[in-house]
């Protein structure tokens, strides 16, 4: 996702798009699968020494032949058709095998997690559009910088190899004309912009594909209909089915009318159901680097599924990813919204007490806002002054980046202006978040606005006064400012590390600021869930792969380590749709 000029926060984005956590409960999948195989040992005795009693590790009752109201048969059933269930049945159709998908929602009224943002390198298109090549390796080496080491090396290696050629395989289905409206992301690039922060690297690459997401998914489905296959829509995944020995050799599931259709798949059933980030129960069991700092009474918020995927496939026999990623919730930045008026970029950052914390530049968003997290509770804020461009121009292609080539500066110097004729109302004006602010002395539009509330001042000190501080916590604030400026004249950060690159003293009045709140447990999805080899096959109890059983997309887990971080925005889709392909041709060819 990258920013967009919108003033929302991130938990009032998932209230205007219609999911929060109690709306995605109600799409949510029951599912269940045979008892056969034995449950993994993190379920059992681990349990027992953990005191984790979470209900939905328990394996329902199987359903009863007799319950069974059709019976389909097929090489590979993919169960879930967004964007991996799409791309798996489809590879796995044009590589010659018969479909059969289960999808819970209605052919002609869906919904998709995400933007559609897909983030790659080295695809024809790209070259088409003057991006340089990167090298495999070096952003291979960068992911698993990135995650700790902690992703499948093999599987991440065969992404970083299949990425490119996955993103043209994705678009085909567009015209000439259509493709010349797609836009690359944060490209082209400022002659300021340098690949790597810190020895950390990224890179452009990330193309917007939402207009056409509706489209493009539908084709691959129609493929895998065209090629023999069918599509059962508005039908919930209920459990998978294993044979004797354990192997899985299909799935059932429940029409609208209530009946069940059994689906018995003679390669392998791949799993693409989403997420768990809307189950409650399964957050706060597995989520524990979430749950170890927001506060007693809080809550994990997150926009994705409810669990099924991971559930079907635990019941099964998988172990889960030791390391389950999320897209936030463990870090805070200021503001730490969709919509900052800054994005993701790296100004100064001040806490509650007024006083700088980290290397705002740090890699990424991601990684440099993990430093928030167990900072004093209240208000963090973002320092910046009138030559903001210059700041924005050098900072890395980042997720939730400021897309500035695309989108240009007129709303964040609109809100600029706004903040310097309202004064102490911000620019935003009276209540901060509806109606019309003022710009010289003109009514605007908010929405027309970059983002959160911004303030403006000709001194330090009035400017932290509009951002709320006050006592000791204002006088830091204006040493903090003045601290920093220190830093960026002599081109080190002594402090903290911070790149010279994007070290921008804040000198040139007026001086602006937006803050937030510090508040933890709120996300995006979560972006792991079972053990998968290079191939998308499900990892057993003794990590070798369990016969029949593939996961993709965000079911699965091996990919981002403990949080989503990458060397390209638009990472979580793209891996999604490229993995999809190769599990998909992948199975079809057992």
């Amino acid at each position: 996702m990258t920013m967009n000029q919108q003033g929302l926060t991130r938990r009032t984005f998932f209230k205007g798009a219609g999911l929060g956590a109690a709306a995605l409960a109600a799409t949510g999948l029951v599912a269940g699968c045979a008892p056969q195989a034995a449950a993994p040992a993190d379920s059992a005795e681990a349990l027992a020494g953990t005191g984790s009693a979470a209900g939905w590790r328990t394996a329902p009752e199987p359903i009863a032949d007799d319950a069974i109201a059709e019976v389909l048969e097929c090489d590979v059933a993919v169960l879930g058709l967004s964007y991996a269930g799409a791309s798996a049945a489809r590879a796995a159709a044009e590589a010659g095998a018969t479909v059969v998908c289960m999808e819970q929602q209605a052919e002609g009224a869906r919904t998709f997690v995400g933007q559609g943002n897909f983030g790659h390198i080295n695809s024809e298109f790209l070259k088409s559009r003057g991006v340089p090549a990167v090298d495999e390796l070096e952003f291979f080496n960068n992911w698993q910088l990135r995650s700790g080491n902690r992703s499948n090396a093999a599987l991440v290696r065969r992404y970083c190899r299949e990425l490119g050629s996955a993103f043209d395989w994705y678009i085909d289905g567009l015209t000439e004309d259509e493709k010349a409206t797609l836009t690359v992301q944060f490209f082209p690039t400022d002659p300021s912009y340098t690949v790597e922060k810190n020895r950390i690297q990224t890179w452009p690459g990330c193309v917007g594909t939402a207009e056409y997401q509706d489209k493009l998914i539908a084709g691959m489905v129609q493929t895998a209909v065209a090629n023999g296959g069918t599509a059962l829509w508005e039908t919930t995944v209920q459990q998978l089915v294993q044979d004797e020995s354990g192997a899985v050799v299909g799935a059932i599931g429940q029409r609208a009318d209530g009946s069940y259709v059994k689906v018995s798949a003679s390669k392998g059933v791949i799993v693409c159901l989403g997420d768990f980030s809307a189950n409650a129960e399964m957050c706060n069991d597995l989520l524990t680097q979430v749950t170890s700092l927001i506060p007693e009474d809080g809550a994990i918020v997150g926009m994705g599924q409810t669990g099924a995927g991971v559930q079907v496939c635990y019941w099964a026999g998988a172990r889960l990813d030791p390391y389950q990623a999320t897209m936030g919730g463990d870090y805070y930045y200021p503001c730490d919204a969709p919509t900052d008026p800054l994005g993701s970029s790296s100004p100064l950052w001040l806490n509650a007490d007024g006083k700088r914390y980290c290397n705002e530049g740090f890699g990424c968003v991601e990684l440099a806002a993990m430093q928030g997290a167990t900072q004093p509770q209240g208000t963090f804020c973002a320092i910046f002054d009138d030559d903001v461009e210059t700041l924005l121009k050098a900072q890395g292609a980042w997720h939730m980046g400021m897309d500035w080539p695309n989108t240009g500066f007129e709303a964040l110097r609109a809100s600029m202006a706004a903040a310097v004729a309202n004064g102490a109302a911000g620019s935003l004006g009276e209540g901060g978040d509806a109606g019309s602010s003022t710009e010289g002395g003109e009514a605007v539009d908010k929405a027309t606005l970059a983002g959160a509330n911004i303030f403006a001042a000709d001194s330090y000190e009035t400017l932290g006064t509009y951002l709320g501080y006050e006592g000791e916590a204002l006088e830091n604030f204006v040493a903090s400012i003045e601290r920093y400026n220190e830093l960026c004249e002599a081109g080190v950060d002594d402090d903290f590390g911070k790149e010279s690159s994007l070290m921008f003293p804040i000198k040139t009045p007026p001086f602006y600021g937006y803050a937030g709140e510090k508040e933890l447990g709120i996300m995006l999805v979560n972006g792991a869930g079972v053990l998968i080899d290079e191939h998308g096959q499900v990892l057993g109890e003794d990590y070798r792969p369990i016969s029949g059983l593939f996961a993709v997309g965000n079911t699965a887990g091996s990919r981002f380590g403990a949080q989503y971080s990458t060397p390209v925005a638009g990472s979580s889709v793209a891996f999604a749709i490229t993995q999809g392909r190769f599990t998909g041709d992948y199975v079809a060819s057992l």
